[in-house]
């Protein structure tokens, strides 16, 4: 025994450890371990969370389907009701410019509101006519050749023609051809 406890120490002096100091190593090993595992665990779990919620977010504002939301376009061409359209003859009428001759001719459909006697409206024609000439020679060919002078003519023979029909019964005018020169 005094020579295995001689060769231990001669061992130990050596830099060979024993199955006790063996032990002790692998404990603390094992901590450290454990300690590596618990702070690693500490930064992943948030930002398991961040990452998750922020997948979260993107899909519900970027893909997600709008709930309540009132759609600016119909579901299909079916659930468009629109009333009676009346194609009238093209117009052709000087415009008001000072200094040159100028002109705008121009090719019109009037929309009714849904259920309007449209034979109220071509009784009326030679009127209507007469309303939407009035309405264009009075303009200047600067007036009318941008997108929101077309847009003002458009409601100015809409509200024009409602004086003559009623409140209400034109409910769109549209430019089929449209020339100024």
């Amino acid at each position: 025994m005094a020579d295995n406890q001689s060769e231990d120490k001669s061992n130990k002096g050596l830099g060979n450890i024993d199955e006790e100091e063996m032990s002790t190593i692998s404990q603390i090993e094992s901590s450290k371990k454990k300690g590596g595992i618990k702070k690693l665990l500490f930064i992943l779990i948030p930002a398991i969370i961040v990452l998750g919620g922020g997948g979260f977010a993107a899909y519900h504002f970027l893909f997600a389907k709008t709930k309540g939301k009132v759609s600016s376009k119909p579901a299909n061409i079916s659930q468009i009701k629109s009333g009676p359209m009346i194609n009238l003859k093209p117009f052709l009428t000087n415009l008001a410019n000072k200094n040159k001759m100028s002109y705008i001719k121009v090719s019109i459909s009037i929309e009714l509101k849904q259920g309007s006697n449209s034979g109220a409206f071509k009784q009326l024609t030679p009127q209507i006519r007469n309303r939407i000439i009035m309405i264009m020679s009075s303009k200047t060919s600067r007036e009318i050749n941008t997108p929101q002078g077309m847009l003002s003519l458009r409601h100015q023979i809409a509200r024009s023609l409602n004086q003559i029909l009623g409140d209400g019964t034109v409910t769109g005018v549209y430019f089929n051809n449209y020339l100024v020169q």
